[in-house]
């Protein structure tokens, strides 16, 4: 098995473990609502994203620029993130845990590489929207992110 299958078979099964929810819509609610859930507020806006700091609040932006973008979540499940010169930077499928505190994507780069990865959720409202990751240099950071 390729690397590839064996990824989405192992995020496919964690999903499962986790009881992911996706994000179809209600006819009775809509993002706006009060009642909405995690998955519609994600899906309910374009997100930008602002700053990247440290675990003690310092901005690391410049040196974790990787995470700058525009991500757009659909209601169906379909992703993509685009640079701030609107060039396509990755794109897939995403997903929140059932309780909304983790989202995972499983997608392919503009490049063409495959990867997945899962994001502590930290904050998501109508107006914020930030996670928390460890960057390729072993890093933890939070990245900010707000409607675009």
């Amino acid at each position: 098995m390729n690397l590839i299958k064996k990824t989405s078979v192992l995020m496919v099964c964690l999903l499962m473990v986790l009881g992911i929810t996706s994000c179809k819509k209600d006819n009775d609610k809509t993002p706006e609502q009060s009642s909405a859930t995690p998955s519609e507020i994600l899906a309910g806006v374009t997100w930008k994203s602002t700053t990247v700091k440290d675990q003690t609040g310092k901005d690391v932006t410049a040196a974790n620029g990787g995470y700058m973008g525009i991500a757009k979540y659909n209601v169906n499940g379909d992703f993509e993130i685009k640079g701030f010169d609107g060039v396509l930077r990755s794109s897939g499928q995403w997903a929140l845990t059932a309780d909304g505190k983790k989202r995972m994507l499983i997608g392919t780069t503009a490049a063409g590489a495959s990867f997945s990865r899962v994001v502590d959720i930290l904050v998501l409202t109508k107006t914020m929207f930030t996670y928390r990751i460890t960057n390729p240099q072993g890093e933890v950071v939070d990245v900010e992110h707000i409607p675009n």
